[in-house]
């Protein structure tokens, strides 16, 4: 039975060791020579039940372009990305410095330190710890020196 596409193979199985010779006769079907005997072996795809999916009908979504609404004075922190506040490390009056830590996000399980973007005195923290936020929405304003 040997051939160029045959493989040897020792097997031990029960702490008994057998030499197996095995030739692919097509994609799913091989011989297989153990102990003088030749055995011919088909593979049987596993089935897979298929679901019916109802066709859904899909609607775009558009996105609302975040601005900053002109009543706040001051420079306005923002969250980059959506998460969930873990610390706030301000309160209103707390004076930072440009890229100082204000608090941190956390997102898609990794947390965030997000900085302040100018040097100044707080004037408002909108979020808590625990608070859910959206990309855009306003964090902290500081009042530039």
């Amino acid at each position: 039975m040997t051939t160029e596409l045959s493989r040897v193979y020792t097997l031990r199985i029960d702490g008994k060791d057998y030499v197996v010779e095995v030739s692919e006769v097509t994609t799913n079907k091989f011989k297989v020579r153990v102990g003088g005997k030749e055995f011919t072996i088909e593979l049987v795809p596993k089935q897979i039940p298929t679901l019916q999916t109802p066709e859904v009908a899909v609607k775009p979504v558009v996105k609302e372009e975040v601005t900053v609404p002109t009543t706040v004075a001051g420079e306005v922190i923002t969250a980059p990305v959506p998460g969930k506040v873990v610390k706030v490390l301000v309160r209103p009056g707390d004076r930072v410095d440009e890229k100082g830590v204000v608090l941190t996000l956390e997102s898609m399980k990794m947390e965030l330190e997000i900085t302040s973007t100018c040097s100044g005195v707080v004037k408002e923290v909108r979020v808590k710890p625990g608070d859910s936020v959206n990309t855009g929405d306003i964090l902290v304003v500081i009042s530039k020196s």
